[in-house]
């Protein structure tokens, strides 16, 4: 099995994507009153436009931006991470979501060119030790809220990926 250092970008994307789909599913199930529905449309419509970036489309990393930063919406996507409900039984899942999503925005950002992300992204350059070390954590990171079964298929994809 390949480090993930050594696979393409649109590998570590779908690996990482694999993640944040699962974690999503996860949260929406947790959250069945309905307050989140918007937030979590929103997600995946972020979702679809990750799937579609990964079959090699081009996508409009700012309008997930602003997709994701919509302060002035009740019950958007950030606003959903920033609620009080989501308390420390939900953090680590929000972060895998989140995180997730900010690493797909900004592959989709750097392979548009773009030189000026904004500064609650990254600085124009995520390090590579870094970036390995947060792909490396998610399975370590699913388990303590994904079912083992839900786990393991994970491990199948990121397996596949890394192969």
């Amino acid at each position: 099995m390949k480090r993930i250092e050594e696979i393409s970008i649109n590998d570590r994307v779908a690996i990482c994507w694999a993640y944040v789909e699962r974690t999503l599913d996860y949260l929406e199930k947790e959250f069945t009153d309905g307050n989140y529905d918007q937030a979590f449309e929103k997600f995946r419509v972020i979702v679809g436009k990750g799937h579609h970036w990964l079959s090699g489309n081009d996508v409009d990393w700012d309008e997930i931006y602003r997709m994701c930063n919509d302060d002035e919406e009740d019950y958007g996507c950030f606003d959903f991470i920033a609620n009080a409900e989501v308390t420390d039984r939900y953090e680590t899942p929000s972060i895998v979501l989140i995180w997730g999503i900010y690493y797909f925005m900004y592959q989709c950002a750097r392979r548009s060119g773009e030189q000026y992300f904004p500064q609650d992204l990254w600085d124009g350059d995520l390090p590579q030790e870094e970036e390995v070390q947060l792909l490396n954590s998610l399975h370590n990171d699913v388990t303590r809220y994904l079912p083992p079964e839900t786990c393991e298929e994970l491990r199948f994809i990121e397996m596949k990926y890394r192969s």
